[in-house]
């Protein structure tokens, strides 16, 4: 059972967090991701900043180039 509920304010601050992270420790830039995932650079540094809401689409892309899943992006510690 779900014990906690989970604001929108605080899954797109772990997705923001968890991209940045991710993107950090492989060494890719922001300009590098957005390339790889086929997302504007704009648009990836407004979802690192909390800022846009994105996509299932746009989080499969960034997964694909972070070589990780969605859900790990949307992971929230703890969880």
């Amino acid at each position: 059972m779900f014990a906690m509920k989970i604001t929108l304010k605080d899954q797109k601050l772990a997705l923001s967090q968890n991209i940045k992270a991710q993107r950090k420790m492989q060494g890719v830039s922001q300009e590098k991701l957005a390339l790889l995932a086929n997302i504007d650079r704009s648009y990836m540094s407004e979802v690192e900043r909390c800022l846009a809401n994105p996509s299932i689409e746009a989080l499969v892309r960034i997964g694909n180039a972070l070589k990780t899943t969605p859900s790990e992006l949307l992971k929230i510690e703890g969880d």
